[in-house]
């Protein structure tokens, strides 16, 4: 006799079914899996922006006051690789247990100096959000408060460090826990470097938090044009750009063909004599920092970028985190309200903020 046997098996339907199910499944699980990674992510930032606090008292204690924000003879600072641009991270380098740096920095020269090149491509982690698509080589996710406002950074910003400021805790009237010293920026295609005290390294609370979002990508952002030159930071044969502080980066645009009263302004003055490229730093080897734009003379009806600074912004969703007076670290939303974001980088507006964006 024949045996008869059943062979079991799951139907084509059951597979669909299953897989679909499994599908799902995933779908669910991805959400949640990057939002676990975006809060490590940020939970790293935090710690960051703690380290530049703890750094910044240490300093303190020290030497009795703040380090400067950027060290020049004259203002306002422009946002190009000239000048002495000592920064308020380079002074604080030894709080961060980074004395070698430190030590190897020619003090005597401009930060731009060949002498400090090897300094300026040293890439320090601490500095660098780990949710940005640009953390890597010589950049700052974070600046100092230079003002409440969107002016060029100069002698006389109200915030914590400015242009030569000597800020000492006695003069941050309205309280250090009503004073915000720091906070995330975007890394930039034309940032200059962690060293450079420029708005590479300082911002204002004019703007709101993540005005702009810039590229993240090796293509030029909008707000430049022509072509550039790969290879050594050199001025070569480069298209004439035209970089805007408010169609990039969250600055103020204004236009230079104007004069108020007849009077040349501060912007239009320098924009006369700027003709230095402005680098980009995308890599952690210098030879391929690229020449990106090169700021032309006044234009009609164009927008100088030269001195405005901008906003704090980050990758972060909904806000960024920033560093309070006293040692504090703080995730501020971007819908805060714009007059508390102001009083808040005053060092002494003498205004009552309470506690409510804390």
């Amino acid at each position: 006799m024949k045996r008869c046997s059943i062979r079991r098996a799951f139907t084509l339907v059951e597979l669909l079914v299953v897989i679909a199910i499994i599908g799902i499944l995933v779908g669910l699980l991805l959400p949640a899996v990057q939002a676990a990674r975006e809060a490590a992510r940020r939970m790293q930032c935090t710690n960051n922006v703690l380290q530049l606090g703890v750094a910044l008292h240490n300093y303190e204690m020290a030497h009795r006051v703040l380090p400067s924000g950027t060290v020049d003879d004259k203002g306002p600072i422009v946002h190009l690789p000239r000048g002495f641009h000592h920064n308020w991270i380079m002074q604080i380098l030894p709080m961060l247990d980074e004395s070698v740096a430190f030590n190897k920095i020619d003090h005597a020269q401009s930060i731009y100096h060949k002498a400090n090149f090897t300094v300026r491509a040293y890439g320090l982690p601490s500095l660098r959000c780990p949710s940005s698509p640009w953390a890597q080589g010589p950049h700052s996710s974070y600046a100092g408060v230079h003002d409440s406002r969107e002016v060029p950074i100069d002698v006389n910003n109200n915030g914590v460090l400015f242009l030569n400021s000597h800020v000492r805790f006695d003069d941050i009237t309205d309280g250090v826990s009503h004073t915000v010293f720091a906070g995330e920026k975007h890394i930039e295609v034309t940032d200059l470097g962690w060293s450079s005290g420029t708005r590479t390294t300082l911002r204002n609370m004019g703007s709101p938090f993540n005005y702009s979002i810039p590229a993240t990508n090796s293509t030029l952002p909008a707000g430049f044009a022509g072509g550039y030159t790969s290879g050594d930071a050199a001025p070569g044969n480069y298209g004439a750009g035209a970089y805007g502080g408010g169609a990039y980066g969250g600055g103020a645009l204004e236009d230079l063909s104007i004069e108020p009263d007849g009077i040349e302004t501060i912007r239009q003055k320098e924009s006369k004599t700027m003709g230095d490229p402005i680098y980009a730093m995308l890599t952690t080897d210098p030879k391929t920092w690229m020449i990106v734009a090169d700021l032309p003379s006044i234009i009609p009806g164009k927008p100088n970028g030269g001195s405005d600074v901008g906003g704090f912004s980050s990758h972060h969703t909904g806000g960024a985190v920033f560093l309070a007076g006293d040692g504090a670290v703080l995730f501020l939303s971007q819908n805060m309200d714009p007059n508390t974001r102001q009083q808040i980088a005053n060092r002494a507006d003498g205004t009552l903020t309470g506690d409510s964006w804390r």
